[in-house]
């Protein structure tokens, strides 16, 4: 039990290292979606555009990234 315990806080801090550097990277995204709606606004339809595709990928990984560290963290969650 001992080492089912210890596997399982290691996993958590994994858990919530991840979650603290995807909300960072969502605090950015939100300056680049910004940034590109800006840009579409004032004229630059092109280049704004491009911004805002950035910020989708961008969501994408941040969504994919958090969904995978919740699949680890539940896979050795304590019985």
């Amino acid at each position: 039990m001992k080492d089912e315990k210890k596997e399982y806080l290691v996993r958590k801090d994994m858990y919530a290292e991840t979650v603290k550097k995807n909300k960072k990277v969502g605090m950015a995204n939100m300056v680049i979606f910004s940034i590109g709606l800006l840009l579409k606004y004032i004229g630059r339809p092109e280049l704004g555009g491009h911004f805002i595709w950035l910020g989708i990928i961008i969501l994408v990984y941040v969504f994919g990234s958090n969904l995978m560290a919740k699949y680890e963290m539940k896979k050795y969650q304590l019985k």
